[in-house]
């Protein structure tokens, strides 16, 4: 085979390839926009995580350079177990009350649950996004008792 003929080969293999990857970018963007929509409809965080895991990597050598333009991101917010919230009383319960309360309670009464970030075997939340929660949970409880004719608890016994 002389090199004209390679050439033209290559030049083919080359626009296939092109092809193949502007297919792979408008399925990404096409990724990227549903995992948008499912984190504004209010898809839990570790479900969207896992399914994301599930995706290939991207070779190496087809990644472009990441080049920021932008300044650096702030330091992010501590973030806390339940346990550690409620031993530093940025929750008024137990731990084991908190939760009952957040993961059970809270989605049967319509109460916005955050969704945290899965660390370990724990999920974490900032201060902000447990007191927001904790706003709102005692904003309906003080709203509706759990049973009729009595004052609600707000603190584990």
């Amino acid at each position: 085979m002389d090199w004209t003929q390679l050439l033209k080969e290559l030049a083919d293999a080359v626009e296939r390839r092109n092809r193949r990857v502007a297919s792979l970018r408008t399925a990404g963007s096409t990724v990227a926009e549903l995992a948008a929509q499912a984190l504004a409809a209010g898809a839990p965080d570790a479900p969207l995580r896992r399914i994301l895991a599930a995706m290939e990597p991207m070779i190496e050598h087809e990644r472009r350079p990441q080049q920021s333009t932008t300044a650096p991101e702030p330091p992010t917010a501590p973030r806390y177990s339940l346990t550690e919230a409620c031993a530093k009383k940025i929750l008024p319960w137990t731990a084991p009350t908190a939760r009952k309360y957040m993961r059970g309670h809270s989605p049967r009464r319509g109460i916005p649950v955050p969704t945290g970030s899965l660390e370990g075997k724990a999920t974490r939340y900032t201060e902000d996004e447990l007191t927001t929660w904790l706003s709102a949970w005692q904003q309906q409880v003080d709203a509706a008792p759990d049973r009729p004719g009595e004052e609600p608890d707000l603190v584990s016994r």
